[in-house]
């Protein structure tokens, strides 16, 4: 028989589903404190579903339309965004709104877009993200930085690997820091203490900063990231470096560093021995098992010992040429060093490990404190 326009031939279904490694970035975002949001010009029925699959939302969650943002007043608006998580039928001049009621609560946003009509919602955000394979020229050029893989988990990557580099720079800073108020104690200790002579040498001191403290803290930056990464909170917008106990951990470190090694100067000074060149082998060899300690908050018996090769060659390449400065005749008169005795340089060691040992101690007793803290 013959087939009318009115004759119903059969259904055809589509689906446009997310990537699979999605929901797994969606789940590292909140643990990390960061909370997703998708806005899309699908019906909202669709971005339930897509929400839901991804574990942005639930099967009934909140979904504000474009027509319902035109109604709210920026204050209205404010309270929306601090709830709302899924927006369908949003045009783009209210994709800038929601931008900044989030900025307007205090909000670091990350806007994502391949549009041109996403072009002011990248330049308002914070950090502008446009899609290297699909966006436009106008959205590459208005955003901070393109994904050339136009992939959502590649920005939580970049983000774990952000808070890598962060994590580092504050080893480093602990490190160089801590070290040198110790350096710094122990120095203006020694005239304070009647005795004579100083404790190091102008070029001394220079092969400490250079080699002692250099390339450990080198090395540090190299640290892979510990477990947990992502599961702490983000760092708050201008934070100091010196925050989250930086700044405490290295006045705290820098005065225990240079009273233990003030007690060995004197212990040294009192048996007539070098008590200069013991002063400042002591320093240096203290300071390897401080860039060990630092590698981690946790005691590093739960660490990977070879997860960083670097430091450990650092560390035995530095305390080799500080054992070549006091053995070796040309460089012993060059650097103003005086051989040491087996005792006298078992001695150093000693003074040298039990900083080492205060530092670990020092992370065994807060992590338990912290954790008392929690069971209470």
């Amino acid at each position: 028989h013959e087939i009318n326009s009115q004759t119903l031939l059969g259904l055809m279904a589509q689906l446009d589903p997310a990537r699979p490694e999605v929901s797994q970035a969606i789940a590292t975002c909140r643990q990390a404190g960061i909370r997703p949001v998708m806005i899309t010009g699908d019906h909202p029925l669709t971005a339930r579903a897509i929400g839901s699959a991804i574990g942005l939302t639930d099967e009934n969650g909140e979904v504000v339309l474009g027509r319902q943002l035109e109604a709210f007043n920026d204050k209205e608006l404010q309270e929306v965004v601090a709830r709302c998580s899924v927006y369908a039928r949003v045009p783009p001049d209210q994709k800038l709104r929601i931008v900044k009621a989030l900025q307007a609560n205090r909000q670091v946003v990350a806007m994502t877009g391949d549009g041109v009509n996403d072009a002011p919602a990248l330049k308002q955000a914070h950090i502008g993200v446009a899609m290297g394979i699909t966006g436009t020229e106008v959205t590459k050029e208005a955003a901070d930085m393109v994904l050339l893989d136009d992939n959502f988990a590649t920005i939580v990557n970049a983000v774990e690997e952000g808070r890598l580099v962060y994590a580092n720079i504050r080893r480093f800073v602990k490190y160089i820091l801590g070290s040198n108020v110790g350096e710094l104690v122990t120095i203006a200790a020694a005239p304070l203490l009647g005795l004579v002579g100083v404790p190091m040498t102008p070029l001394q001191i220079l092969w400490m900063n250079l080699v002692t403290d250099g390339l450990p803290a080198l090395a540090l930056a190299l640290e892979p990231g510990e477990d947990g990464l992502m599961q702490r909170p983000p760092a708050k917008p201008g934070e100091s470096i010196f925050a989250s106990g930086t700044g405490s951990y290295i006045l705290r470190t820098g005065v225990v560093f240079g009273l233990i090694t003030i007690a060995m100067m004197i212990i040294a000074e009192q048996r007539d021995a070098p008590w200069t060149t013991m002063v400042f082998t002591t320093l240096c060899l203290a300071q390897m098992g401080h860039a060990l300690s630092c590698r981690s908050t946790l005691p590093l018996f739960q660490v990977n010992p070879f997860s960083n090769p670097a430091l450990l060659v650092s560390v035995v390449v530095t305390t080799a040429l500080q054992l070549l400065l006091l053995y070796v005749p040309a460089l012993s008169s060059f650097f103003g060093t005086t051989p040491l005795s087996g005792e006298n340089l078992l001695l150093c060691v000693a003074f040298s490990l039990l900083f080492f040992l205060y530092l670990e101690g020092d992370k065994i007793w807060r992590l338990w404190r912290r954790q008392a803290f929690a069971d209470a």
